[in-house]
């Protein structure tokens, strides 16, 4: 556990102290969403039966966010038709065996429009809009919310194909952040080997794209030709794909047409103080800077906080005399290069 709160000080949900009992330190944070973001002991959900129940919580919230309106506080850009939900694992440091990290990558299909995104990020930033407007504290905030991990700076990825360009958005904290770059498929390699995979016949390809190796299996009786992240391309939509080094993995969960078509919605400003996404607007950044910031903010995430706000945060031992700041990496593996 990184830090172990005994105290939380709070001046207008801005200003926000916490005192380590294992570092025996006092930091101090500017907003709720930087303690939430720093607090790295949340369970990760690996086991079938942790797996099966945060399946049946999805579908149950996703539900609840449509029946809420939170998920319609920002701007609608299209209308998902369609909707596919990938198990995402991912390791955090190239030495690891195994995978360490699991989210739910829900994929909304639109006609024109895939929106990519994480659904525990979009739970948490419910709750959490919801605990402000109660006024819970950050230490509420956090219990509330910490059996829904969210790797830090986690990206939602807009596809827009009717103008041929991808949008990209992040949280690195204490700002949001969003480029567009223009859309390019990959240059797949088509095998004629079949495959049985998640109840589809598959098809597998492979391609070189944003500096890694990629293998992937499609299914042709699936006519959309999405998958995760920025894959796409292929007769058939993606259901499993990993890199040769084996640090990611998504695969298929659930696909199903919507009944009722729901909003895509694009989020471009960060959660009030009050709750809602009534926050500062994302930064438009050019992808050179936004690749810069993410990996700066993985190195230091409080050195790119004090970096972005001109600020300095202030660190303390327990007698209360001031010390030099320390570094807070957040392990993480880029997954473009």
């Amino acid at each position: 556990m990184l830090f172990r709160p005994t105290r939380v000080h709070f001046l207008n949900l801005r200003s926000i102290a916490f005192f380590s009992t294992q570092t025996n330190k006092l930091r101090c944070y500017k907003t709720c969403g930087e303690v939430v973001s720093s607090i790295k002991n949340y369970p990760l959900f690996v086991g079938n039966k942790s797996e099966f129940d945060m399946k049946k919580l999805l579908t149950y919230l996703f539900v609840f966010l449509l029946a809420t309106g939170f998920i319609y506080a920002q701007e609608s850009i299209g209308r998902a038709k369609f909707w596919a939900r990938y198990k995402f694992s991912y390791k955090t440091d190239p030495k690891q065996q195994n995978f360490i990290g699991v989210d739910w990558m829900f994929l909304d299909i639109g006609d024109k429009i895939t929106k990519f995104y994480s659904r525990y990020d979009e739970i948490k930033d419910s709750m959490m809009s919801e605990g402000l407007k109660k006024g819970l504290s950050a230490w509420d905030l956090h219990e509330s919310t910490k059996q829904y991990f969210v790797q830090p700076g986690t990206a939602v990825y807009y596809q827009l194909y009717d103008q041929k360009k991808t949008r990209v958005t992040a949280k690195f904290m204490p700002n949001g952040y969003v480029y567009e770059e223009p859309m390019k498929m990959p240059e797949w390699k088509l095998e004629n080997k079949s495959l049985m995979l998640y109840g589809y016949q598959c098809r597998r390809a492979t391609t070189h794209y944003c500096g890694r190796d990629w293998e992937v299996y499609y299914a042709p009786e699936l006519p959309f030709s999405y998958g995760p992240w920025k894959l796409w391309g292929l007769p058939g939509l993606i259901v499993r794909a990993t890199d040769f080094d084996h640090h990611f993995l998504f695969e298929i969960d659930l696909f199903q047409k919507l009944k009722n078509e729901s909003p895509i919605i694009y989020i471009h400003r960060l959660l009030g103080n009050r709750g809602g996404y009534k926050g500062k607007e994302y930064n438009k950044v050019s992808k050179k800077t936004f690749l810069e910031y993410e990996e700066l903010f993985h190195k230091d995430f409080i050195g790119f906080s004090d970096f972005i706000t001109g600020d300095q945060t202030a660190t303390f031992d327990e007698s209360g005399n001031r010390i030099a700041n320390d570094a807070r990496p957040i392990p993480y593996i880029p997954i473009a290069r």
